[in-house]
């Protein structure tokens, strides 16, 4: 009996070894490691991790097997930077937006890079003229994206600091968390669940930090999202644009930006739990959705409609020019609280203002709409 214990552990402990991911480096802190990323991406067995060492490698890295690509701590260092290589970057094709030029391109899954910096300063010679963009997952590609910088995808108007879509009919997965992305010349974030419904890509976006950039996080293309947790300031357009129709917004913090939060694109998506400050507008609302529990403080307008149908509950609303401009749309509005407001709703369809307070609010509805001018 104790033979066939022996003989059976042996098997196991043969079967299981396999599994175990081998450990390759890249650098010049380990003996026998790879010179280059992309020469160990390229020669390594797919499920291997591979570890660099601190430095700055210029390079264009395309990933086309399942790996783990991470920072290694030698020296008192782990800062890896990619940057941009000298001969500039090779394009490929996206199937969203055409040709494109990453400076990581990810073609297959899972690929999990952590603590890697992706630095897309370049000079006039080398930038790309078409979509630049720090980190791409292609179609047919999944991962987590964990503790990255991408900086200065800022060559045209097309930079993006990470860019994930799925065009493909397999239910795919991408995680994009703890990261920071600013300088960017149009997204930090970007997700694309395909040009046609239903969607196979799910996106979870979470307690990352953008800035600087035109559009901060975006889930678009019938993605499967959750954006949560997130602090985006300073975005010349708009911090969060929830246009997919299965998205959800909450626990989000977004200052200084011209527009908060967008909810639009197609129906159903929920903004709920997030805090806007210092924004023109707080929340944009283009679509029929949820938006509930939100903190607004401080902006001109703190609701904004362009469509009927939505379902607004519960925010707080402080210290705003305007507590809600209808444009003459209508909505759901219950149990919201105006404090400090000159108007509380603007260019109104209703009638009653129902179960929503109002505190030192000069006008509590102003500029109403006609029968005839009230919107569907």
């Amino acid at each position: 009996m104790r033979r066939f214990h022996f003989a059976l552990l042996a098997l196991v402990l043969l079967v299981a070894q396999p599994l175990l991911a081998k450990t390759y480096y890249v650098g010049t802190c380990k003996t026998g490691a790879y010179p280059t990323i992309s020469a160990a991406v390229a020669a390594v067995p797919a499920g291997s991790v591979i570890d660099v060492c601190p430095g700055t490698y210029p390079e264009q890295v395309v990933i086309s097997q399942p790996l783990t690509l991470q920072a290694y701590a030698s020296g008192g260092s782990d800062q890896v930077v990619i940057a941009m290589p000298s001969a500039g970057l090779t394009t490929t094709t996206s199937l969203s937006w055409g040709t494109v030029a990453a400076q990581v391109e990810v073609t297959a899954g899972p690929v999990n890079i952590t603590g890697i910096t992706v630095d897309g300063t370049a000079t006039s010679s080398v930038c790309p003229t078409v979509w630049d963009i720090g980190i791409h997952y292609n179609s047919g590609s999944s991962g987590t994206i964990d503790a990255v910088q991408t900086s200065n995808q800022n060559c045209n108007n097309f930079g993006t600091g990470i860019y994930a879509e799925n065009e493909t009919a397999t239910p795919l997965t991408i995680t994009i968390e703890n990261s920071g992305v600013t300088g960017t010349t149009q997204w930090g974030i970007d997700t694309c669940g395909g040009l046609i419904p239903p969607s196979t890509l799910t996106a979870t976006i979470k307690n990352n930090y953008v800035a600087n950039v035109d559009i901060g996080i975006n889930t678009d293309c019938y993605t499967i999202g959750t954006v949560t947790g997130n602090v985006v300031d300073a975005a010349t357009y708009i911090g969060i644009s929830a246009v997919s129709g299965s998205g959800t917004v909450t626990g989000n913090t977004v200052t200084n930006s011209p527009q908060g939060i967008m909810l639009g694109g197609y129906v159903g998506s929920k903004i709920l739990d997030n805090t806007v400050v210092d924004a023109a507008t707080g929340i944009v609302v283009n679509q029929v959705g949820t938006v509930d529990g939100n903190h607004i403080v401080s902006s001109n307008t703190a609701l904004y409609f362009g469509a009927s149908g939505a379902t607004v509950e519960d925010n707080l609303i402080m210290q705003t020019q305007a507590g809600a401009v209808f444009e003459c749309y209508s909505a759901t509005m219950s149990g919201n609280t105006f404090n400090g407001a000159l108007t509380g709703f603007e260019v109104y369809a209703g009638t009653s203002t129902g179960t929503n307070k109002f505190y030192n609010v000069a006008a509590v509805t102003t500029g109403g709409c006609t029968a005839s001018a009230a919107r569907p």
